[in-house]
């Protein structure tokens, strides 16, 4: 019975909180808090550099904004809900470490081929001119000391550790190794799903412990939401720190923030259309990310729904620095349990019976869309390791330009299947082989 009571109590919570609280985006050269004082509101920035603020009423006062208000005021460029967000729920069951478990990297049973890959153009980690590749992941939390994630944790070398002083000046305190959104920290929660696909990204691999990540030596920024993420806020929150660090690094010149080229998001929110007036801070989010040379990578939904008809968010969204990804299986089928859409789902990547690692110390199977976007993401970051100099090149001169050239590379290079022909925008499955030779030969 308490079960019970505490999720109605979490689900009850989750819904007040989207009825009451709001996201905006003010007009260029609005200000904050005129507009606030005006209209009763309290806002919180959540990304200064698109003007995405949340919004909520001012204590005490008598008069309630509707959405329908906030939208026809002129200081606005929109006001959406602040909608609960769930994470792409995954299976777990636990089993003993070993590499040969990961059927997914393999190049027989439709895996993705990264052995082939690591023989020809090496286990990832920098680019050709020696620019550290970094990729995030927003989850729930994570183990970030499990001895295969530790030696891959992106450290702010800016920062000193647990001095309480935002020593690089990027407004956020002590974020050695990510950033924890909802108690504002840089110490995050710890959970089995993030540390799940942490270690399919990037465990360390050759190292005699458990498994091998997508890209060995690639650098993992955590950045962690709470509970099941619990709303839009909190996701374009974490979507905005990483935002900050690429930013940082580009201005700096690398010498501060993270060369952060992925993310991974296995959450979403089930039948919204993200292309309607109610979602659009999602799409900004992730143009602006795109403009700045990061691909969002998404995991879709975990029914067998046609996207395309039913929607969903972010895998419906229509950014072209999107990339959404289904769940496939040993036989190279889409999983009769994932989402899928000829206009809206990219491609397949191994997503059953998934070994990878677990909190305090253990390793174990999931199966879920939740595994399978992590793959594309690690290949992502692979990618920008096995590029040619061209391509480097450009990533620093146009970013934006580059991390779609990377996309069309992974949509071109896929391993064909019926299964996917049709329900996919490439019709096939992520085969890091043949785009690594595509990168490299750029």
């Amino acid at each position: 019975m308490k079960i019970i009571v505490l999720v109605i109590t979490v689900f009850f919570s989750l819904l007040v909180q989207a009825e009451n609280s709001f996201i905006v985006k003010l007009k260029p050269n609005e200000n904050p808090f005129v507009f606030g004082m005006q209209n009763s509101l309290v806002l919180k920035p959540i990304a200064k550099d698109i003007g995405l603020y949340s919004a909520t009423h001012a204590s005490g006062s008598t008069h309630r904004l509707t959405l329908s208000e906030l939208n026809h005021s002129e200081a606005l460029e929109y006001a959406q809900d602040n909608h609960p967000v769930t994470l792409r729920q995954a299976t777990l069951s636990t089993d003993d470490h070993d590499f040969s478990l990961q059927w997914s990297l393999q190049p027989a049973d439709f895996g993705i081929d990264a052995v082939s890959a690591w023989a020809s153009y090496g286990t990832g980690g920098k680019d050709v001119v020696g620019h550290e590749i970094v990729v995030a992941v927003v989850d729930a939390g994570f183990d970030i000391n499990h001895p295969d994630l530790y030696e891959n944790r992106w450290v702010n070398a800016a920062e000193i550790p647990e001095n309480n002083i935002d020593d690089d000046n990027n407004g956020y305190i002590d974020d050695i190794n990510g950033w924890n959104v909802q108690k504002e920290s840089g110490k995050l929660n710890v959970d089995e799903h993030g540390t799940h696909i942490a270690g399919i990204m990037g465990a360390t691999g050759n190292n005699k412990e458990y498994i091998s990540g997508v890209n060995w030596n690639v650098k993992i920024m955590y950045v962690s939401g709470g509970y099941q993420l619990s709303d839009t806020e909190t996701v374009l929150r974490a979507y905005a720190y990483i935002l900050k660090q690429k930013q940082l690094w580009i201005s700096s010149g690398g010498a501060q923030g993270a060369n952060v080229v992925a993310i991974n998001s296995s959450f979403g929110i089930n039948f919204a259309d993200c292309n309607s007036y109610v979602y659009r801070a999602w799409n900004d989010m992730f143009n602006t990310l795109g403009g700045a040379g990061i691909l969002s990578v998404a995991a879709t939904a975990n029914q067998a729904w046609d996207i395309d008809v039913l929607g969903d968010v972010p895998t419906r969204c229509n950014s072209e620095y999107l990339i959404a990804v289904t769940n496939s299986d040993k036989l190279g089928h889409r999983n009769s349990g994932a989402g899928y859409g000829a206009t809206s789902i990219d491609l397949g990547a191994p997503g059953q019976h998934i070994y990878s690692t677990l909190p305090w110390n253990r390793s174990g199977f999931m199966d879920g869309t939740s595994m399978a976007s992590p793959h594309v993401a690690g290949s992502v970051a692979y990618l920008y390791s096995a590029a040619s100099a061209a391509l480097i090149n450009k990533s620093v001169a146009a970013p934006g330009e580059a991390a779609l050239a990377i996309k069309k590379i992974l949509l071109d290079t896929v391993t064909k299947s019926p299964s996917l022909n049709g329900t996919t925008v490439s019709g096939g499955i992520l085969n890091l082989k043949s785009a690594s030779l595509a990168a490299a030969t750029y």
